[in-house]
């Protein structure tokens, strides 16, 4: 091979010092990164302390108005529920949340209103609480899902098994209404079997005798007359409009079971 000229060699060696020095003096992006943060956070330090504050009150900030803005539009708790006119909200009940399964002293949330111009408002108790009670019963008569007023049914049911039960006008208004009334028969079943654990007064006796005049389904006429019959376990006495209806009934009912049911109640009578 030809000899190199020693002038091209002296000439690569230093381009090759060159550029073995260049990289050496290079800094690796870790301890730029390092030393970026050390000026910011130590030799900086008022800096990192404000901007650690601005972002500290930019999310209180957020907070407050995102929590203001939801608290316009329910308020939790509202004292301003006025216990008798619950029915007059116009949305009614939207929903109710209630524990599966429910237990006693278990938390109950109802949500009503929010229509027309109306806040919706939210509130939260026990079976026990009053409003809650009525929130229940306005749903039973004004909602229009079956689902929901199954759950406030059942709801109802397991308060009223309770001792320290108080019967409220308004639920077993509410009850009457449902059971004669509802197009669900389960929803109307669900209301008799609540209401025969009510005491007993004229309001329920003219309730049992209109399902069993008045109610399409057998099942529930069934369950009215049957109604009628414990009340002689219990100690009340037949009077004599629930006797005009049973010979009614005995004489013209579809159902045989009924007919045969109200001739049997008829001779323990006499």
């Amino acid at each position: 091979p030809e000899e190199v000229d020693e002038k091209l060699l002296v000439s690569a060696r230093n381009n090759l010092m060159r550029s073995i020095r260049n990289e050496a003096s290079k800094e690796p992006v870790k301890n730029k990164i390092l030393e970026w943060l050390k000026y910011i956070f130590v030799v900086n330090y008022k800096l990192s302390f404000g901007a650690l504050s601005l972002l500290v009150i930019g999310i209180f900030v957020g907070y407050f108005l995102f929590y203001s803005s939801i608290n316009q539009k329910i308020t939790t708790n509202s004292k301003s529920v006025d216990l008798d006119n619950l029915s007059d909200y116009e949305a009614g009940i939207s929903n109710i949340k209630i524990p599966n399964p429910f237990f006693e002293g278990g938390e109950i949330e109802v949500i009503f209103g929010g229509t027309g111009g109306t806040s919706p408002i939210s509130y939260k108790g026990t079976a026990d609480d009053p409003i809650i009670q009525r929130a229940l019963a306005t749903a039973l008569v004004t909602n229009q899902n079956p689902g929901l007023k199954l759950r406030t049914v059942n709801t109802i049911a397991s308060k009223v098994e309770s001792e320290q039960f108080i019967p409220d006008p308004k639920v077993k208004a509410a009850l009457i209404t449902a059971m004669k009334n509802d197009k669900n028969p389960a929803v109307r079943r669900e209301a008799l079997n609540v209401l025969m654990k009510f005491p007993f007064d004229q309001e329920i006796r003219d309730a049992y005798l209109y399902v069993l005049s008045n109610d399409s389904n057998s099942g529930l006429r069934v369950a009215a007359i049957n109604a009628l019959a414990s009340l002689k376990i219990q100690g009340n006495s037949l009077d004599e409009k629930i006797i005009n209806v049973l010979n009614k009934k005995a004489e013209s009912d579809q159902n045989d079971f009924i007919r045969l049911r109200a001739a049997s109640l008829i001779k323990e009578v006499k």
